[in-house]
């Protein structure tokens, strides 16, 4: 996505593109459609400034109940390119300013973490791997044997130089 800046000075620059979502995403999901990013470059001091937005979406299985789901979105950007700058900002050359940093950084950034089918997803039971969203199992699943933190319980602190077994009481 490289726009080419015109020899002829020119305080406005639109731009509109189309591209495989593939090379933008993680490998952990599949792209279901083309990523669509459009905006302007305006000329600044020393750069252009780049205002648009970024038309997303692909499939995925849900982290917690691995239900195939789908997620789009549209994220607004606004970034300042600067000629010849340092590493941590975005920069061009003379000629042309290269679009595609910037479109990964913003959906990088915009992402969840956990791709879930729905925010009240129950995930699958860790007993019998039912999924719990469709309805209950009647396993007995012991939250505190499965706590993480149960190695903290018995933990020895040491204080002053003094030994102390504490009793931490810990809840999920």
């Amino acid at each position: 996505m490289i726009i080419r800046i015109p020899a002829k000075p020119v305080e406005k620059m639109s731009f509109d593109f189309e591209a495989e979502a593939k090379q933008f995403l993680p490998e952990r999901v599949k792209s279901d459609n083309l990523i669509k990013i459009a905006g302007e470059l305006n000329k600044i001091d020393g750069g252009w400034k780049a205002t648009g937005s970024i038309k997303y979406g692909f499939e995925y299985n849900c982290d917690s109940c691995t239900k195939p789901s789908k997620y789009s979105k549209t994220i607004n950007f606004d970034e300042v390119y600067l000629v010849n700058n340092n590493e941590d900002q975005y920069h061009f050359d003379s000629n042309e300013i290269d679009l595609t940093q910037l479109v990964i950084d913003a959906i990088v950034l915009d992402m969840p973490t956990r791709l879930l089918c729905n925010i009240d997803c129950q995930g699958l039971c860790p007993v019998c791997k039912k999924d719990k969203n469709k309805n209950r199992c009647g396993c007995s699943v012991d939250e505190e044997k499965n706590n993480p933190f149960n190695i903290l319980k018995d933990m020895e602190v040491k204080n002053n130089g003094t030994t102390e077994k504490k009793n931490i009481k810990t809840k999920v």
